[in-house]
């Protein structure tokens, strides 16, 4: 079957994507959920095991485990938001089944996403000022494979090829999906969660109570990033006889 052309920008996804987070609030708990246990999770393995070499080497593994959790989060969000952006309702149950049935495709798909990410992170050390550079291509080409996977009905293995086809039929789109993911997840969400935990005291007093503030924060903007990546990559991969 031949593919969809690839679609132009539609900005109007950033904006409709807030509308609908706000009236589907049953997308934010799987993210924040993911997001919670990863918390408890690198707090139980800095208390268990603290400095040293163990220390460090089960922190890596506490916070890899924690990308994993937010990926599967990302991949269980974007079911429900394209639930959403079809019906305009989303339904918890429903997406829930859904994220459990393609689990081990999200956590595959999520498995490459992460692997890939930290070798051309690596690589870049290697070559100083190029890492950026490698970096900021490796996130945009690999923008959709969380929804090929979760979405697309495309296998976990296969789900990263996908994503570099759809990016290279719809270029721009997935440059500003990735752009718009990166400032809010990566920038946006540490800023603001400084910024609470300097002003609000009972953050500032407690750490689990800044955690928690922040995997909240991380959750809503895992929703609004799966609002905005399942929409642009079913535009991109099947065009506008989805909805």
């Amino acid at each position: 079957m031949r593919r969809a052309q690839g679609p132009g920008v539609d900005l109007s996804v950033y904006v409709k994507a807030v509308a609908l987070l706000v009236r589907n609030p049953a997308i934010v708990v799987v993210p924040l959920l993911m997001a919670v246990i990863g918390v408890f999770l690198q707090l139980t393995m800095m208390t268990s095991y603290g400095g040293g070499a163990m220390g460090s080497l089960t922190g890596r593994l506490a916070l890899f485990i924690s990308v994993m959790l937010e990926l599967f989060g990302l991949g269980a969000a974007c079911i429900m938001a394209d639930d959403a952006w079809r019906h305009g309702r989303a339904s918890f149950e429903k997406g829930w089944a859904e994220a459990r049935t393609r689990g081990g495709d999200i956590l595959f798909a999520a498995l490459g996403f992460t692997l890939l990410l930290s070798v051309a992170q690596y690589a870049g050390s290697l070559i100083g000022s190029l890492a950026i550079a490698l970096t900021v291509l490796v996130v945009v080409f690999l923008i959709w494979t969380i929804p090929a996977a979760a979405i697309g009905g495309v296998p976990g293995g296969a789900a990263i090829q996908a994503s570099i086809d759809r990016v290279r039929g719809a270029p721009l789109p997935a440059v500003i999906a990735a752009i718009v993911s990166v400032l809010l997840l990566w920038i946006g969400v540490p800023i603001l969660s400084a910024y609470l935990s300097a002003w609000i005291p009972p953050l500032r007093e407690s750490l689990i109570a800044n955690l928690l503030a922040g995997a909240l924060l991380q959750g809503i903007a895992v929703s609004y990033v799966a609002l905005v990546l399942s929409k642009t990559y079913a535009d991109a991969a099947f065009g506008t006889r989805r909805w």
